[in-house]
């Protein structure tokens, strides 16, 4: 029996993405006098629309095509050697100090120094603009950009979806003239491989320090990035326009939620996440609409998170519940290039403090950022009336965001540590932590790969170019879900 569900009037939708002039949305598609403006050299824009100079302070420096080899010292399966190794911090922000560097400071980091005066600190180094990015992730950029463009539903029901997506990835808006489109670039707009496979620690520790170490088996499929003549046939991966991402997760401990495993995809004209969940005392496999919504708790966090702050900001369901602004060029202080963390020699003993995760083990940098600020719109409900989030202006990958609670208090703070895996290359998050600052608690999202993969007996990450694909993709199917539940 299939298990397909379609409900006609549900189209890609960003949940936190809203309250735009619908009429601005529209005819999104880059000319070709735009796309010349982006470029590996000579042009203003780098290949995904970052501005190529650097600031006048120079402070950040230009853009000069990223990390293009990987260092001396680098040795496959054994974590990813830091190539910038001989740099020395240029100072450290304190508690004591910050207030020098406000201005470029984020409102999470700020309140961070205040609560925990002792032990929050902020290694600022040089700015290292390591982003690269493969010739054809360039190359299908300047095609996505001139033919993909936000759907007419969103203009006449609120409801959001994306036309004449091309097959072989890309950045889709690399010149966003809206919310929107900048929203649909922090999902797609960046290379972090065609699929993963690997063990991570998504950690809850309690405002005592006590921690439960949350093991999940990861697994990610991104049939967007695939060339036509790569995508899969199955009715499950074509349906509404095509698969873009698809995600399963499998917990491994702690032993009262062993065996959990959800696995499903959402679509380019159906963001409502299609997941199915095995539940092994049940032995049988349900339709699991919470995963993946809006505000619901993030799958193994003990309610600590909610889907919409996945990745620091994520898609979430058909309808906006927020009004967002778009700001460019804001520079921040930001987490960049933190290969400590991807050290396989850790223990999460080194990684997670009794507070926050073990500063000393951070970079910061100062970066250009695109910020989305969202408040929500009346006679909506969300946890969250207030939420800001950062992207890093070479990768358009969240780096922190910031959510206020319905009194207008800064209830939560997150940030995102991202490294470019320059043997592929390709960009991934290494490492994250999500802070609450009234109830103490803070947790980590399933990453810490090479920490995890050692401890389970794993093995390093495995993060796949769609040349060398080994993962089983049946896991992403209601039929092919029961399989890997009772293994």
């Amino acid at each position: 029996m299939k298990m397909f569900f379609f409900n006609g009037s549900r189209c890609v939708v960003v949940a936190a993405l809203a309250g735009l002039s619908m009429a601005g949305a529209a005819n999104a598609k880059l000319s070709d006098e735009e796309i010349a403006q982006l470029g590996m050299t000579g042009t203003p824009l780098t290949p995904v629309g970052a501005t190529r100079a650097g600031n006048a302070a120079g402070t950040i420096p230009e853009w000069t095509g990223g990390i293009q080899a990987p260092p001396a010292n680098f040795k496959p399966g054994a974590g990813w050697a830091d190539p910038f190794a001989d740099d020395k911090p240029l100072f450290t922000i304190t508690a004591q100090n910050y207030q020098q560097y406000e201005k470029n400071l984020l409102p999470g980091q700020i309140a961070m120094f205040k609560q925990y005066p002792d032990s929050f600190r902020m290694h600022v180094y040089p700015t290292r603009r390591s982003t690269s990015y493969p010739d054809w992730f360039v190359e299908s950029t300047k095609v996505q950009a001139k033919h993909i463009d936000i759907c007419p539903q969103y203009a006449q029901k609120n409801e959001m979806c994306l036309i004449d997506a091309q097959p072989g990835g890309g950045v889709p808006f690399p010149i966003p003239k809206s919310p929107e489109e900048a929203g649909w670039n922090t999902l797609l707009g960046h290379y972090n491989g065609t699929t993963m496979d690997a063990m991570g620690n998504g950690a809850l520790i309690d405002s005592l320090g006590n921690r439960t170490d949350v093991i999940i088996r990861s697994r990610e499929f991104w049939p967007y990035q695939l060339p036509a003549d790569k995508r899969p046939s199955n009715e499950w991966f074509t349906q509404w326009g095509g698969a873009f991402l698809c995600d399963s997760w499998q917990i491994e401990q702690p032993p009262r939620s062993s065996g959990l495993v959800f696995g499903g995809c959402m679509y380019a004209q159906n963001v409502d996440f299609q997941v199915y969940l095995y539940i092994p005392g049940q032995r049988r496999v349900r339709k699991a609409p919470e995963i993946g919504f809006h505000d619901s708790p993030s799958f193994g966090s003990d309610g600590q998170r909610t889907v919409s702050s996945r990745w620091m900001w994520w898609f979430g369901g058909k309808e906006p519940r927020h009004s967002y602004k778009l700001e460019k060029g804001k520079e921040l202080f930001v987490s960049a290039n933190s290969y400590k963390i991807a050290d396989p020699n850790l223990n999460y003993d080194d990684i997670y403090g009794k507070k926050h995760i073990n500063q000393d083990l951070l970079r910061y940098e100062l970066h250009r950022m695109w910020v989305i600020d969202g408040e929500l719109k009346p006679g909506y409900r969300h946890l969250y009336k207030r939420h800001v989030a950062y992207f890093d202006e070479d990768t358009w990958m969240g780096v922190a965001f910031e959510a206020y609670d319905a009194k207008d208090r800064l209830w939560r703070m997150g940030e995102q540590h991202v490294l470019n895996l320059y043997d592929k290359p390709l960009l991934r998050i290494m490492g994250d932590s999500q802070i609450d600052l009234i109830n103490g608690r803070y947790t980590t999202y399933p990453y810490w790969h090479d920490t995890a993969g050692r401890l389970t007996g794993f093995g390093p990450p495995k993060f796949e170019t769609t040349e060398d694909m080994t993962v089983d993709i049946s896991v992403y199917t209601p039929q092919g879900l029961r399989k890997f539940g009772t293994r």
